[in-house]
């Protein structure tokens, strides 16, 4: 097999996974690219998290959390307070706002769910998430060589 193709075809999918949950994220006043849906709803999931634990949940770099966290707070979807137990640290927490935002949110991601999962039955479903699963475990043991 070509892993050419296979890694161009996962580029396309991802892109057209995307382009097809921008329209309803643009329509609730969400930004996609800066990643804005992951960090509401893993707040919604997880609860109050310091920058670092949120960037570390959201898989992004603690300069763009820092950002986008920003403009969030800025929007009134989140507050920022310092945390009692590390001065230097900030936790990162939903508004009554974020999370009525982070419900719209997870509604968005469970409708994208139904488009792309609905011509996969259970058993291609299981294959597919130990496939993904033993792809993240090559790339972990790879980081940094």
């Amino acid at each position: 097999m070509d892993k050419c193709k296979i890694r161009e075809l996962w580029f396309q999918v991802n892109t057209l996974r995307r382009a097809a949950l921008r329209p309803y994220f643009q329509e609730i006043g969400l930004t996609v690219g800066q990643g804005q849906p992951r960090i509401l709803n893993s707040l919604r999931k997880y609860g109050t998290m310091t920058q670092r634990e949120l960037a570390d949940c959201c898989f992004v770099d603690v300069t763009r959390i820092s950002r986008t966290v920003d403009r969030l707070v800025a929007a009134g979807l989140l507050s920022k307070q310092i945390d009692p137990e590390c001065r230097r640290s900030c936790l990162i927490s939903l508004t009554e706002e974020g999370r009525k935002k982070a419900v719209q949110v997870q509604h968005i991601f469970e409708k994208g769910d139904e488009i792309w999962w609905k011509s996969f039955d259970e058993e291609e479903l299981e294959r597919l998430y130990q496939y993904l699963l033993k792809m993240e475990q090559s790339l972990k043991g790879d980081q940094g060589k």
